[in-house]
């Protein structure tokens, strides 16, 4: 069976040209010197670009061709990357971690920066199957939060682009300090109380759990805001979603058991967090609902939510299987 080899690049997860540049040399390195011709680089040009490139790029190989797509950047281009696969017959999907946030590849283990930048052991590797969380018409891998975390991202993501139109320091100090973006946001998102007080109709299962929430959390994979890890048994290939709600109360103080519940320490404060384990979720609201999806922002009015098992083949670069939480 013959394979076709793509690279989509996000040239924003890139904070100098000449890391890119670097980038694409190695692609072509590798390949020109193991003679191989079956390969294509896509840099893409605006977001959701990739997901409509890939089913058309798809339509001009061979119905038995194996279509191995390669998101080179962080988490946006690789949610854009699996929309794209998610209706082709013989897709895999890999990742190769340049982004700000690399949530899913943190699962697998340390040295998934150096494994799953190896171009080599990306195109040796063996593609294992994945859970995808379907989130109305669009799919994700690692998560898909609602209200006042989908509002933390937002403002995460505000202040990391306004803070990339400045000098190459600050974008890379940028990279680093993600996460002090990300309690700020939280800070901001916990104190508006149109996130605090909102209404939600909610099944799980088919079961009905309607109240008024700070919001749901559902994960597939344990792994967000680049090392924050609020459900520490989510994994990505046990058919099972974990999901959160997440209750105010007068009494509580959101921004400072917010903290304790992003770093898995939801356990402490029961009134307010409680976990179910589940597979499909109904969630509706007279307010439009405020959702991200692996970073990427959504405003809907209402979704349906499921798990699909073993719905994409992702390569495993690493060859070690998708580990979960690593403490130390």
């Amino acid at each position: 069976m013959e394979k076709k080899h793509l690279f989509i690049i996000n040239p924003k997860s890139f904070w100098n040209t000449w890391k890119q540049e670097d980038v694409l040399a190695k692609i072509h390195r590798f390949f020109n010197s193991e003679n191989i011709t079956d390969y294509t680089v896509h840099i893409s040009r605006f977001p959701r670009d990739a997901t409509g490139y890939i089913p058309l790029f798809a339509k001009e190989l061979p119905d038995d061709t194996v279509l191995r797509v390669y998101a080179v950047g962080g988490d946006g281009i690789l949610f854009d990357c699996l929309n794209g696969i998610m209706e082709l017959k013989n897709a895999e999907l890999a990742a190769i971690p340049y982004g700000h946030t690399n949530n899913f590849l943190r699962g697998f283990g340390k040295i998934y920066k150096t494994a799953f930048r190896n171009i080599q052991q990306q195109y040796n590797a063996p593609a294992i199957p994945m859970d995808v969380i379907r989130c109305g018409n669009n799919y994700a891998l690692s998560y898909c939060v609602i209200g006042v975390e989908a509002e933390t991202v937002r403002l995460a993501e505000k202040a990391r682009e306004q803070m990339y139109r400045k000098n190459t320091l600050i974008q890379w100090l940028c990279r680093r300090l993600y996460v002090m973006l990300y309690f700020t946001g939280a800070f901001i998102a916990c104190r508006n109380k149109k996130f605090r007080n909102q209404r939600y109709e909610v099944d799980i299962d088919g079961k009905n759990f309607s109240d008024v929430f700070m919001g749901l959390s559902i994960f597939n994979a344990p792994y967000y805001g680049k090392n924050l890890h609020p459900a520490g048994s989510a994994m990505p290939n046990d058919g099972i979603l974990d999901l959160f709600t997440i209750r105010s109360s007068k009494i509580w103080r959101p921004y400072h058991k917010f903290l304790f519940y992003a770093l898995g320490r939801y356990k402490w404060f029961p009134g307010n967090f409680s976990l179910y384990h589940c597979q499909s979720i109904s969630i509706r609201s007279e307010d439009p609902l405020h959702i991200s999806m692996d970073d990427v922002v959504f405003f809907i009015p209402h979704l349906e939510i499921e798990i699909l098992p073993a719905a994409v083949r992702f390569v495993d670069a690493g060859k070690l299987g998708y580990l979960g939480i690593q403490h130390g």
